[in-house]
């Protein structure tokens, strides 16, 4: 092997190992006490809700970021560059200043009267924890998809209309069906986002009120267990919150395959 390919295996090396060594070492720590961590019934609470917060985000950001996607890939129109700049805003904003600007906007100003006269809480509420981590989760499906767009061929597109078909109806027949994957792929990386936030969680949604319980999103639950009751009761809980959703991955992958090699 030369010195170049050397270098550049080197380099790879450390990177995988910077990557790896952490998230295993967490694993491994907190595998002894995963029973315990998935027995405790606050900690089940809490993850539930944040499956559920999660999964909302995800759906929204899906349903809204087909059709930017689209209109990102198959339209040019003028300030496109700036709308491609805002789409990529949630990825360099500070996590605390999003939840703060979910305050403002929703809260305190613009939206807020109407939505407290309507009687939609949004502060400790499912709203406010779902708007908070779509915004930060949304760009992800947006570039997955549209990257899948922009590899597809309009020329199909094109054929559908000629053989009859409206847009809305070429886009369903033959746009849809050849994204799919990229849809699924673009819902699980939102989902993986949202589960993992914690900094715009902390200002608008540091518990969620449900009933008489206030319920920690998992993040800020790992948060308090790390202050309250030390390192080893965070490794836990994290090594549990981990495990759960490397598992959702892992299981995702394996359908893939199966249902590729059923079809071939």
């Amino acid at each position: 092997m030369d010195l170049f390919k050397a270098s550049v295996f080197s380099l790879f090396g450390v990177l995988l190992l910077f990557f790896l060594y952490p998230l295993l070492l967490l694993i491994y720590l907190g595998w002894g006490s995963l029973a315990a961590a998935l027995s405790t019934g606050s900690f089940l609470q809490s993850l539930g809700l944040t499956v559920l917060i999660s999964t909302a985000a995800s759906l929204a950001a899906v349903a809204l970021g087909i059709p930017t996607a689209y209109v990102l890939a198959r339209h040019e129109f003028r300030l496109k560059e700036l709308v491609d700049v805002v789409i990529d805003i949630p990825i360099v904003m500070p996590h605390t200043v999003v939840g703060l600007m979910v305050v403002l906007a929703f809260v305190a100003y613009g939206l807020g009267p109407s939505l407290n006269a309507l009687g939609i809480k949004i502060i400790d509420a499912l709203p406010g924890a779902v708007i908070a981590v779509s915004y930060l989760s949304a760009t992800y499906a947006v570039r997955t998809i549209e990257s899948a767009i922009r590899l597809l061929d309009p020329e199909l597109e094109n054929a559908a209309r000629t053989l009859g078909a409206g847009p809305f109806r070429a886009f369903l027949s033959v746009v849809l069906p050849n994204i799919k994957g990229a849809i699924i792929n673009g819902a699980l990386l939102s989902w993986a986002r949202s589960v993992s936030e914690a900094g715009a969680l902390l200002v608008v949604a540091y518990y969620v009120i449900v009933g008489n319980a206030s319920i920690y999103p998992a993040s800020i639950y790992i948060y308090q267990a790390y202050i309250g009751l030390g390192l080893n009761e965070a490794v836990k809980f994290s090594a549990a919150l981990v495990t759960f959703v490397l598992a959702v991955f892992f299981a995702y992958r394996l359908a893939v395959r199966y249902v590729g090699a059923k079809r071939s």
